[in-house]
């Protein structure tokens, strides 16, 4: 972030708008946490990014970190969530994860219904292996499904290869604070342990 000395003499300013800044200096503030647990804010407020213009509706919650949305452009899609992993509830073969039902009713409780941008991340592929389109989610407030859903308790953070997404880092501050306050998956009665096993 560049920083510009002001026309009064009275400090240094941002150079883009307060909002952005205030958001940054909130972030930065927050990464202490990741490494100082006395840091820990307890549930901060919910962060809002930019509003973002939003093209498209989610028509059907799959499980927590996977939803199909219909893009105004191109059509009927399957998003995988970038940035979080939510524990299984269908994978064949394989047992229920621990909170994986509850995962799965966060996403129609946030999700089902409403109108989303779909945001690709240039740091990784644009499909995975079985085809489905990698993004995030956004409301037009900015509000970020995979932050948000590892906020609530509901996804853990997920690197996929050891190749971090942009959104990473925001992604881990979410998850130092769900870890910090016992939230949803970290609490009873999985306390962070959510594998499914072969059945």
């Amino acid at each position: 972030m560049t920083a510009n000395r002001s026309t009064s003499g009275a400090g240094f300013r941002y150079g883009r708008n307060m909002r952005h800044s205030n958001m940054i200096r909130s972030f930065l503030v927050c990464i202490a946490a990741v490494t100082m647990p006395a840091c820990s804010i307890g549930a901060p407020p919910t962060v809002r990014a930019d509003t973002v213009t939003t093209t498209a509706l989610v028509l059907k919650v799959v499980d927590g970190d996977t939803v199909d949305i219909v893009d105004d452009v191109r059509g009927r899609v399957r998003i995988r969530l970038l940035g979080i992993d939510t524990p299984e509830t269908k994978k064949p073969g394989y047992t229920v994860g621990c909170w994986g039902p509850e995962a799965t009713e966060f996403a129609k409780s946030t999700l089902l219904g409403q109108r989303v941008a779909f945001i690709t991340d240039p740091t990784q592929d644009l499909y995975d292996r079985y085809g489905r389109t990698l993004a995030y989610l956004d409301k037009a407030d900015g509000w970020d499904y995979s932050v948000e859903a590892v906020r609530a308790g509901a996804a853990h953070s997920y690197i996929y290869h050891n190749h971090p997404a942009e959104r990473s880092d925001l992604i881990a501050v979410a998850e130092q604070d769900a870890k910090a306050t016992g939230r949803g998956l970290w609490g009873p009665p999985c306390f962070g342990e959510t594998a499914s096993v072969p059945n």
